[in-house]
């Protein structure tokens, strides 16, 4: 069984970065769209971790991280929208 739910959770989670970015490649995002972007990102992580299998002094270390995650990875893709000329300010 729990390899039956490894292989849901791997489907969902490609399915969902798959239309991140289908959106990314072929939209335009606004500056503004980042708050909210952040905002969802470290409220999913949130979610993620307390429904993780991990003992609980991993899952406070993750609960101290997931603000600079999500701060580092939307950096990136900033960086990223406006290299490709697909940020708008």
């Amino acid at each position: 069984m729990e390899k039956l739910q490894a292989i849901c959770t791997a489907y969902l989670e490609g399915y969902f970065y798959a239309k991140i970015t289908e959106q990314l490649i072929t939209g335009r995002i606004h500056r503004s769209d980042f708050d909210k972007l952040k905002k969802t990102a470290v409220e999913c992580m949130k979610d993620y971790i307390e429904h993780s299998n991990y003992s609980t002094e991993e899952k406070e270390e993750l609960k101290n991280n997931y603000e600079h995650w999500a701060d580092v990875t939307l950096k990136g893709i900033k960086q990223r929208l406006h290299d490709s000329d697909k940020l708008h300010e």
